[in-house]
């Protein structure tokens, strides 16, 4: 750490203000949330660290523990091998976050210490996006649900299904709710 503000100090201004700019351009709403709180309390505590209360009542107060941080996702890009000119692979093309010919990839950790990755349409802040051209209630879109939420879960996100239309959304509440899973959202987002 001691190096690192060495060589800090040596470095010109710009670039460590351009350093930041992208800083906070690429950083996550969670964790600009978190660094306006750190601000938030460190400026109270500098203007004034204790005089709103006595030494009797700072007694009183029950000693705050720690709140436990979690690292942000590691998500990863797969090359997307189906070329299609069918209307559904446009659709999943469009999704916020997506990339060309790419799709963001979480890594679920299996029973026994294994890796596999799960595939998403499209990312936006803490949600995984994945675009349903049809919701259908079949083993294999069931073994899909699973999957996501089992990954969704391991890290700590929101899935978000976006479907074409209001019947489409119904149909996959029934489905999601069916199987008890809570932390997949649906959504109307129009081709």
């Amino acid at each position: 750490m001691i190096d690192t503000a060495i060589a800090a100090e040596d470095t010109p201004a710009r670039i460590q203000v351009s350093r930041a700019a992208s800083a906070v351009a690429n950083a996550s709403a969670r964790d600009i949330g978190r660094a306006t709180g750190k601000v938030a309390g460190n400026v109270a505590l500098a203007v004034a660290p204790g005089a709103a209360l006595s030494k009797a009542a700072l007694r009183r107060l029950p000693i705050a523990t720690p709140r436990i941080t979690f690292d942000p996702p590691q998500i990863g890009w797969v090359k997307e091998t189906t070329k299609s000119e069918k209307p559904w692979k446009s659709y999943n093309d469009t999704a916020p976050g997506a990339r060309a010919g790419q799709a963001p990839t979480l890594m679920r950790t299996m029973a026994d210490g294994s890796k596999r990755s799960v595939k998403f349409d499209g990312i936006q802040g803490d949600y995984m996006i994945d675009r349903k051209w049809a919701v259908v209630n079949r083993l294999r879109s069931r073994a899909q649900i699973l999957r996501q939420s089992e990954v969704l879960a391991q890290h700590r996100l929101i899935g978000l299904w976006e479907v074409r239309t209001p019947v489409d959304k119904t149909k996959a509440l029934k489905l999601l709710k069916q199987m008890s899973i809570t932390n997949i959202h649906v959504k109307v987002v129009k081709p």
